[in-house]
């Protein structure tokens, strides 16, 4: 498998980056995981949106999902233009709001996901983990060939979460807040401090700090986590 960061940053988007998204390529098997504020842009660097059938939508706060909205008008053009793409498909949780803005007859459809969802792209196999946030929100799992890839998105620090990235081959945890801020516990995220733990408990092979937050350097980050944040464009393989 291929990871490519398309973005890193959490609420509010850093100048010249992107909200937290991903791309997980396998072959011809691709999918990205959250859209939000500038994702579009770094993906097109990457790959045209028409080569992307599948984005997954781990919740309805808007730095997940924002770019998500222009990504329907992409996918109508190049229908109107009679390229050769199908269907654009939207998964996420039960939601009205997105499942109105992002379903548009015979250009995009919305298909609702939970803890017991198992999606099949092709090689890629994502399962859904319930999170700590102030909205329902899954982590996901992505597994193919013996290697896995597991994604927190928002949470706050979750023993149930560790139990089940436990031993992956990469992590993505967010890392929302300097531990000087306090707990992220009344958020719905982690401070350095409480992801710092979540990553040595969950023991992974690498490890990447996303969903960071717009203020402090990111050597401030680092020290405080002990662990590396991950750069928008950057590329993982296992």
């Amino acid at each position: 498998m291929k990871v490519t960061i398309l973005g890193t940053s959490g609420g509010y988007v850093r100048c010249g980056g992107a909200n937290t998204s991903l791309l997980i390529e396998n072959a011809s098997d691709k999918v990205v995981i959250d859209m939000g504020a500038g994702v579009l842009s770094n993906l097109e660097r990457v790959c045209s949106l028409d080569s992307i059938n599948n984005i997954v939508l781990t919740h309805s706060h808007s730095d997940h999902y924002s770019d998500a909205l222009v990504s329907v008008y992409g996918r109508l053009i190049s229908k109107q233009l009679k390229r050769d793409v199908t269907d654009l498909s939207f998964y996420g949780p039960k939601d009205s709001f997105l499942c109105e803005k992002l379903s548009l007859e015979n250009v995009t459809n919305y298909n609702e996901i939970n803890q017991n969802t198992v999606l099949k792209i092709g090689s890629l196999s994502l399962t859904f983990y319930k999170t700590i946030h102030l909205v329902e929100c899954y982590a996901v799992k992505c597994e193919c060939g013996g290697k896995s890839i597991f994604y927190t998105s928002d949470t706050s620090y979750s023993e149930d979460l560790i139990k089940v990235a436990k031993n992956c081959d990469l992590l993505l945890v967010e890392c929302s807040i300097l531990k000087k801020f306090g707990s992220g516990n009344r958020i719905g995220h982690m401070n350095t401090e409480e992801c710092s733990t979540f990553i040595k408990c969950v023991n992974s092979k690498i490890t990447r700090l996303v969903h960071l937050p717009c203020y402090g350097s990111l050597e401030e980050i680092e020290k405080e986590c002990g662990f590396n944040v991950a750069k928008d464009l950057e590329v993982i393989e296992l």
